[in-house]
This record gives C-alpha cells, sequence and structure tokens, in this order.
C-alpha cells in the first residue's frame, strides 16, 4: 500500500524535472543525455577517457584539475 500511495501522490503533486542532470554532479553516462532521452542518446559513441564522463563532460575545469594531479 506505501508504494501505491507514494504513486499516485508523485503523479499528483510531483513536480517535472527541470534540468538534464538535477544532481549537478552526477558521474555516469545516463545522466549526459537530455531529459526525456531522444530516440537514439548519443550521434555517436562517447569516448571515455575517465571513469566519471559525464562529470568531465559537465564541468571540463574541475576535470582538467583532476587529471592534471
Amino acid at each position: 500500500l506505501p508504494f501505491f500511495y507514494n504513486v499516485w501522490k508523485t503523479a499528483k503533486y510531483g513536480k517535472p524535472v527541470g534540468v538534464d542532470d538535477p544532481w549537478g554532479f552526477s558521474r555516469s553516462l545516463e545522466w549526459a543525455t537530455s531529459c526525456p532521452p531522444p530516440r537514439h542518446n548519443f550521434v555517436s559513441l562517447p569516448k571515455i577517457r575517465s571513469e566519471s564522463p559525464a562529470f568531465d563532460l559537465h564541468h571540463p575545469e574541475i576535470a582538467a584539475l583532476e587529471a592534471g594531479r
């Protein structure tokens, strides 16, 4: 029952997500695409150069500092 109450309350009162990355510092590729995602997420396969590709994409200045360590 708590599950159905939560689904109902979210459907009735929940706010739609306004940004692609609501966390701001997410690290995995599912946060690198738009919300809602298009039919194809990426035009070409992204090159993975670290273990945090979405973070590197959205925050290149911080990624450069971490790479320079």
